[in-house]
């Protein structure tokens, strides 16, 4: 194999601790310059278009189909080795959100205080990001604030603003790490879960649906004073950080079953990325004709990818109708907001059974394959009921 090391100039003795900061909703070319400035920027591949599916990746090094999670209701089964099993202090805080959502999904109770936790640690922070509703409309719902918002200009700005929030939210954490002396043996690393469209594709805003680039694409920024500060040509995955950070903080005891590869050794620069597009109904329609109303796979590399659209017809329909009309993330975002083109703009996109993206690196056979192989697995997973303090945030984020 021919390929680079991605973090072969990082100075693994001097580092004691890692530090994950996730952006919500933070898409690749909206990386915020203030960040990519300080470390060495990489193109990610997202391991889900929505976040409980992309933050169990995060947290198990595997493709979501492996993990089983697909839902906020859904937790990680107890037999999955995690990031919080590493022989290390390790934790996940929520530095926005309200409630407890993200911890019971990836099943993790410990909480550490960033100004007070012991070394060596792996802390992991969830920031909104780039997430709606956006700067100015924190009080209302997603859906009412895109009813509000006049176009395409203002919805980027609008997007742009709140990833400038979250970003001084992750510099305050950076001074925080530097007031307690641990930024020189500390790996920041800066990443998103997902990424979010802003109008394209027909008007189409959000993430969870339909998949594209724009959405599976993420930053990645690893900060180090033994990094470079600069743009790496390497393609990484969320799956890749589990065996990095076991690499990095030296435990060899702990066993795990990732997808992802060290970034501290060779990877192969077409190695392509599994992306879950799978969104589910409601628990009362769960396992019926409707579960899943998409379901998407796709395959990206660094430079484009292949979506399969394996959602069942009449549900495509149901579906299209739905994300046109009423979702809130509306499928025809633009100055014409009549029903005919929203619904055109969504029946276009939604029937579309194959879709490339750019130019892979890779043949749609094998892009195919490799959807074939990892979506025909099967995990049980725990699920639960959420309380109405969860499910009225999560209305008010734009999940139904």
């Amino acid at each position: 194999m021919t390929g680079d090391v991605p973090l072969g100039e990082l100075n693994i003795s001097s580092v004691d601790n890692v530090y994950l900061f996730i952006a919500d909703a933070v898409r690749y070319d909206f990386v915020p310059e203030r960040v990519a400035s300080r470390g060495r920027l990489f193109k990610m591949a997202a391991a889900a278009l929505c976040t409980p599916q992309s933050m169990s990746s995060i947290a198990t090094g595997q493709y979501a189909p492996r993990h089983g999670v697909t839902w906020f209701n859904d937790s990680l089964n107890d037999s999955t080795t995690t990031l919080f099993d590493l022989d290390v202090t390790s934790g996940y805080n929520e530095v926005v959100w309200r409630g407890r959502a993200i911890q019971d999904v990836i099943k993790t109770r410990r909480e550490p205080n960033l100004e007070t936790v012991e070394e060596p640690f792996v802390v992991l922070e969830h920031d909104n990001g780039g997430h709606s509703p956006y700067v100015g409309f924190k009080h209302q719902s997603t859906a009412e604030m895109f009813s509000q918002i006049s176009d395409e200009r203002e919805l980027r700005n609008l997007y742009r603003k709140t990833i400038d929030e979250s970003t001084a939210r992750f510099e305050e954490r950076l001074r925080l790490l530097e007031e307690r002396g641990l930024l020189k043996n500390t790996l920041v690393i800066y990443l998103a879960d997902h990424g979010e469209l802003l109008g394209e594709h027909g008007g189409f805003v959000g993430h969870g649906l339909p998949s594209t680039p724009e959405v599976a694409y993420v930053p990645a920024v690893f900060i180090h004073h033994s990094l470079p500060n600069d743009s790496a040509d390497a393609f990484l995955q969320h799956v890749d950080l589990l065996p990095t950070i076991k690499s990095i903080v030296g435990d060899t005891g702990t066993r795990i079953d990732s997808d992802g590869e060290s970034l501290l050794a060779e990877i192969d620069p077409n190695r392509p990325a599994y992306t879950q597009g799978i969104m589910r109904p409601q628990a009362k329609y769960r396992d019926t004709i409707v579960d899943p109303n998409y379901d998407a796979p796709s395959v990206w590399t660094k430079n484009g990818g292949y979506v399969f659209n394996n959602t069942n017809k009449l549900i495509t329909t149901m579906t299209a109708t739905y994300d046109a009309l009423f979702s809130g993330y509306t499928g025809s975002f633009n100055s014409d907001k009549h029903i005919s083109t929203r619904l055109l703009n969504s029946f276009r996109h939604y029937f579309s059974s194959e879709q490339m993206f750019g130019a892979p690196s890779i043949s749609k056979t094998e892009a195919r394959r490799m959807v074939d192989q990892i979506a025909s697995i099967s995990v049980e997973t725990e699920s639960r009921s959420l309380d109405e303090e969860t499910k009225d945030h999560l209305e008010m984020l734009g999940y139904r």
